[in-house]
């Protein structure tokens, strides 16, 4: 397994590059160093003893397995969660279209891996939880996925007709436009022995009728393998009500709250980027409208679609209904650990930035603050990709730059001589050759000094001939370079962002076969401290 210090790149911020390699300057905003083993044991004691009612819990997600239809491969990971000495460890993200991104897929193996070490290092059962953001309700941030379609980065992109943008995702049921992008991608994937089953599973997944939430589940399901963890979706009234001590402190004290937040991110601007910004309040509304945040007036609260509620309205609907209420991403971390014994959260480096905002919130909670994992951070590298890299003594941050400032680069880097500066030197020698001699052959006869003009005229025509074959082969060799280079680039870092950032797992599952998944268990390397390149 390849390497690279994430300080080499540009594409990761400060503060990452720090927890990463330099964790003791952000350590007084964290619960622990998620380095150290006994910091890792510590927390995990804490959250097992700390856990109020995992029958409750477990009844929920025993319910929720059987919606998914994975009733009987959760049966071994639910057991374990509702053993009173088990941790969870955590990781979410968006419903992303066919699975979304490959970092998706790196944040579970992750937690699967995390999972698997505290059993077997530590003594400590524990379960991976796939946290589905399902609630978001950012559309476009979902609705297309993307792959190589041949050298060139291709998109399908999913287009419903009378499409809600405020509703959440999960809660979409999918159109028949869906059938589209579907038509689109079998298109995009190139043929192999893999291609009918990667398409009979997303076309199952995906029919017309389904929410959304259901068909990412099918799809992670089958790129992970069964029973390898457990998927959660928030969106759940029975889930809610284990959490309405936690929305009615929020209602009641986000002043408070808020207040936190933007002591803990003062102190973090010192130094470095501040991810989340401050809200009147972190709670979302479910209305008719849509989801909606709830901001502070009055008379007590008003949705952004103008819907005004005091103080009681709020406490009655909570009482009666959970389910209309949601977190935004500031109380989604405190939803999500009054629900479960967390003792880790797999974190991509966006979120650990956010997460460096939240200790005192925990505090606030009431709520031990979990360990902060890094996910695996990779990129899959291709024998065929690996030569051009080694042919142009290149490696992969050398592609964070634009496409044709790199190649430019490669070209300089690589020119053994200035062609054309070489013939104009060399051609200079021909002008003060007929020039030396143009004077003897006046001095022998003056009628041939126009035959010795003619005589220069039809050399330089003839080195200009052989000039311009030289310049054209010159250039059909860059045009190879510049096909290369743009190979290598597209596969790297497609649309100039990191090939995990980007590709959907499904090409190289298209590729590779659906065994390409429950590889990377085996594969990406817990030691997250550094970006690991998994060569194929």
């Amino acid at each position: 397994m390849k390497r690279i210090p994430f300080s080499t790149f540009n594409s990761f911020s400060a503060l990452f590059k720090d927890y990463t390699e330099h964790f003791e300057k952000l350590a007084p905003f964290f619960a622990g160093d998620f380095r150290s083993d006994e910091d890792l044991k510590a927390v995990a004691r804490q959250a097992a003893s700390n856990h109020p009612d995992r029958n409750a819990l477990v009844s929920a997600l025993t319910t929720q397995a059987k919606t998914f239809g994975l009733a009987e491969s959760s049966e071994k990971l639910l057991d374990t969660l509702r053993n009173p000495k088990s941790v969870a460890i955590v990781t979410g993200q968006q419903l992303g279209l066919f699975g979304g991104p490959l970092y998706t897929l790196y944040k579970i193996t992750t937690a699967i891996q995390l999972a698997d070490r505290y059993a077997r290092d530590f003594g400590i059962p524990a379960v991976p939880i796939f946290w589905l953001e399902g609630e978001d309700h950012d559309f476009d941030e979902i609705a297309s996925a993307h792959f190589l379609n041949g050298d060139d980065v291709g998109s399908v992109r999913y287009s419903p007709s009378g499409s809600d943008p405020k509703k959440a995702i999960g809660r979409l049921i999918i159109q028949p436009e869906m059938t589209l992008a579907l038509d689109a991608l079998e298109e995009m994937l190139q043929p192999t022995d893999f291609k009918p089953e990667i398409m009979d599973l997303v076309r199952s997944a995906y029919s017309p009728g389904k929410t959304m939430l259901q068909a990412f589940v099918t799809v992670m399901n089958a790129l992970l393998g069964e029973g390898r963890v457990l998927f959660v979706s928030p969106d759940d009234p029975s889930l809610k009500s284990l959490c309405s001590t936690l929305f009615e402190q929020e209602l009641v004290d986000c002043k408070t709250s808020s207040r936190c937040l933007e002591e803990c991110s003062t102190r973090l601007a010192a130094e470095y980027h501040v991810q989340v910004q401050t809200k009147p309040t972190n709670i979302f509304l479910h209305t008719e409208a849509g989801r909606t945040a709830l901001d502070l007036a009055p008379t007590g609260f008003v949705t952004r679609d103008g819907r005004s509620f005091t103080q009681a309205d709020l406490n009655r609907l909570l009482s009666e209904d959970p389910g209309l209420f949601s977190p935004n991403v500031v109380l989604r971390p405190l939803m999500q650990d009054t629900l479960f014994p967390t003792a880790v959260y797999v974190a991509g480096p966006g979120e650990v930035a956010y997460f460096a905002q939240f200790k005192t919130l925990y505090q606030w909670a009431g709520l031990q603050m979990p360990i902060i994992y890094p996910r695996a951070s990779a990129t899959v590298l291709e024998k065929r990709i690996d030569k051009i890299l080694s042919r142009y003594n290149l490696n992969i941050p050398s592609f964070e730059t634009t496409f044709e400032r790199l190649f430019s680069q490669v070209v300089l880097d690589n020119m053994e001589v200035d062609v054309e500066a070489a013939f104009k030197k060399a051609g200079n020698f021909l002008h003060q050759a007929i020039n030396e001699i143009k004077p003897l052959v006046e001095q022998v006869d003056k009628s041939l000094s126009k035959t010795t003009d003619a005589t220069r005229s039809d050399l330089l025509k003839e080195w200009n001939r052989l000039k311009d074959r030289v310049l054209k082969a010159e250039r059909a060799g860059q045009d190879v370079v510049k096909d290369q280079i743009y190979r290598a680039s597209s596969n790297l870092f497609p649309f100039e962002i990191p090939q995990e950032r980007a590709l959907s797992p499904l090409y190289f599952l298209n590729k590779y076969g659906l065994s390409f998944g429950p590889s990377l268990i085996n594969t990406l390397d817990l030691d997250t401290t550094s970006h690991q390149v998994i060569e194929l």
